[in-house]
């Protein structure tokens, strides 16, 4: 299909690629995986016909159709809608369809035998090439991006370059290339849309190569490896786990076969060095001598992933509840994003916020973090230093300094050393730390402003998308350095891995309201596989429903039929109205005397804290108490509303 013969290729004065080889089959699907730097979206672009081979030979058969999704489309601006920019991606039939609207326009005046008979060949192969599903193929695919109905007819100049990126993603599925390049094909997709997009490409049936530093995803989409390591590139077969695997394996092996070839050389240096002025040990000696300097001597390639090891310090310890939310609303215009939902963070929670786009995960930082206006309460606990990293905090960043200055404006308890090692972990190293803020790219800014987040000693740190312009190594130190942090976190990903490493508790928005999850991400995906129905307050659910009729109940089979009234409900809904109340005042009352117990007043009384810590426990259990009166009553009245 394709074929990279002792290939060599460099770039700004050194070699990515030094007599390096690959022949790629068809029906492969490959991940190519590699440190940051090493050359992965150069050899995509090589392949592509982007930049030239001046050495080595690149062969393919002739009529090969490639297909590129790289970075560079995030900038695209082309005045036509969504739909007709992912249809022009098949000429064919594009051409095909205005000839045949010609024709059709044509024989209404001119009805002739050749005419007639043009029009129905370009029918036969407009329907022979999928032209009839055509519109409906390119729908689907859009839709399963994440695209609504309506947005198709819009101009995709009025999208951002993460919407247009998925755009010319679906223009390439659509063509359907003998060969499909995709150059981090996730980095703009939510959950939902990468499950869908690992789902269309298990069934896919050409040639595809894909760079990305989703584990997860690769996890799922390929069956080998091709690794860009010391110039050359190493092949595995399986996904991304089986090569981690095979590449251990194939490291032991070389190391012991260095080992024993070792030995072997030190024992025959032995006996040179011993009886090499002996003139009856002359001849065995040069023929030693001769044997070393033949044989072929194996060298074990030292990996090239860089070792760091970082922690996160917080200035000072907060109190149990990090962030109580309480009657939470918050809509654009007339759309709704949240309707009076509550939520708590609490100390030591390392909560992934998870979801489609578009349902406020970024919102509810904004509001936590105190830079988005909401109606309702966000209070922040007893101690709490919150930090946050976004996008937008790029702006921050002072152009003028280098990057050591940069990172260093956050506290001076760091060394220069301790700095260039946070540094590192976020892939500047060497002299790259004296580069001027300025020159830097839009996501090696990005890692900046999250390395100065990140050494801020906070002890709650908000995240938006930490792991967007990390390799897969540096995403690795990212979430053990979160794993060991003393503080808390909130934060929004799409890397799985990454979730799955760090989360305890899961947050998602569903019709408004913050559901929650307490459990890694692998056991929420289980239990949301076999999820009860969503839980909702009476109150919320009341709004919805609040003009309904008479229901008939299904509370169970002996009083299946039964008719229950809107009083009875009524009656019930403001039972469970108090009972919240009651629940909430006994929240606030617990607050006031957890701040009390950490007021210096009361640490010093012995007497003091034994009081207020009696109170407290008699307080929680009151609260677990009702609130299980609360549920029980609510499950009731749900079924009963039905």
């Amino acid at each position: 299909m394709l074929a990279l013969v002792d290939f060599s290729f460099e770039f700004a004065g050194r070699y990515l690629y030094r007599n390096a080889n690959w022949h790629i089959k068809p029906n492969e699907k490959i991940g190519l995986v590699g440190l940051n730097g090493t050359g992965k979206s150069t050899l995509l672009r090589v392949i592509s016909g982007d930049f030239d081979l001046r050495e080595g030979k690149m062969s393919r058969s002739g009529d090969l159709k490639i297909g590129f999704l790289n970075q560079d489309l995030l900038s695209l601006d082309i005045g036509e809608s969504v739909r007709d920019v992912v249809l022009g991606g098949r000429e064919d039939l594009t051409k095909l369809d205005k000839e045949i609207h010609h024709l059709l326009e044509k024989i209404e005046t001119e009805y002739d035998d050749k005419t007639l008979q043009r029009l129905s060949d370009c029918q036969e192969q407009f329907g022979a090439l999928g032209g009839y599903d055509w519109h409906a193929q390119a729908d689907k695919i859009l839709e399963g991006l994440g695209f609504t109905t309506e947005q198709l007819s819009k101009s995709l100049r009025e999208f951002s370059g993460g919407w247009r990126m998925r755009a010319m993603l679906a223009k390439l599925l659509l063509q359907a290339p003998d060969l499909l390049l995709l150059d981090e094909p996730t980095n703009h997709l939510d959950l939902p849309t990468i499950e869908w997009l690992e789902d269309y490409l298990s069934d896919y049936q050409g040639t595809y190569v894909i760079v990305s530093h989703d584990r997860f995803f690769l996890d799922k989409t390929v069956n080998r490896i091709a690794e860009v390591a010391h110039q050359q590139l190493f092949h595995y077969k399986g996904n991304f786990t089986e090569y981690l695997e095979q590449k251990e394996e194939r490291d032991e092996m070389m190391q012991r076969r260095y080992d024993n070839q070792q030995d072997f050389i030190r024992q025959q240096m032995r006996f040179i060095q011993r009886f090499r002025y002996k003139a009856s040990k002359s001849k065995a000696v040069q023929s030693r001598v001769k044997m070393i300097e033949r044989i072929d001597k194996i060298e074990v390639l030292k990996d090239e992933k860089r070792e760091f090891d970082i922690k996160f310090n917080i200035r000072v310890t907060p109190g149990k509840t990090i962030v109580d939310l309480k009657n939470v609303w918050k809509s654009y215009g007339d759309l709704e994003i949240f309707k009076g939902t509550q939520g708590q963070i609490l100390r030591g929670d390392k909560i992934a916020l998870v979801g489609a786009n578009g349902k406020g995960k970024s919102t509810l930082l904004r509001m936590i973090h105190g830079s988005e206006k909401f109606e309702g309460e966000a209070q922040l606990g007893w101690n709490v230093e919150s930090a946050f990293f976004a996008q937008h905090q790029l702006e921050a960043l002072d152009l003028k300094n280098d990057l050591l200055n940069e990172i260093g404006r956050v506290s001076g308890e760091y060394t220069e050393r301790e700095l260039r090692t946070v540094l590192g972990c976020f892939l500047f190293t060497g002299e790259e730390v004296f580069k001027k803020v300025k020159v830097l790219s839009g996501g090696e800014k990005s890692r900046l402003a999250l390395a100065k987040t990140l050494i801020t000693q906070s002890n709650f740190l908000l995240l938006d998308e930490p792991t967007n312009h990390l390799d897969m190594f540096s995403t690795s130190v990212l979430a053990e350095s979160l794993i060991d942090y003393a503080g808390s976190v909130l934060f929004v990903s799409h890397d799985r891995t990454f979730i799955s490493r760090v989360a305890n508790k899961i947050w998602w928005i569903e019709d408004g309201i913050i559901r929650e999850y307490q459990g890694t991400y692998d056991e929420y995906q289980e239990w949301m596989a076999n999820r009860p129905a969503p839980v909702v307050t009476a109150a919320q659910h009341r709004t919805e429903r609040k003009n309904s009729d008479p229901i008939v109940a299904e509370k169970s089979d002996n009083e299946a039929g039964k008719l229950v009234s809107k009083n009875q409900l009524k009656k019930m809904e403001e039972e469970l109205e108090k009972l919240e109340l009651k629940i909430n005042d006994l929240k606030d009352r617990l607050h006031e005397i957890e701040a009390k117990l950490h007021s210096e007043e009361v640490v010093s009384d012995f007497e003091k804290v034994n009081s207020f810590t009696a109170q407290y426990e008699a307080l929680d259990l009151e609260i677990k108490q009702l609130q299980q009166q609360h549920d029980a009553m609510f499950e009731e009245w749900l079924i009963l509303q039905e």
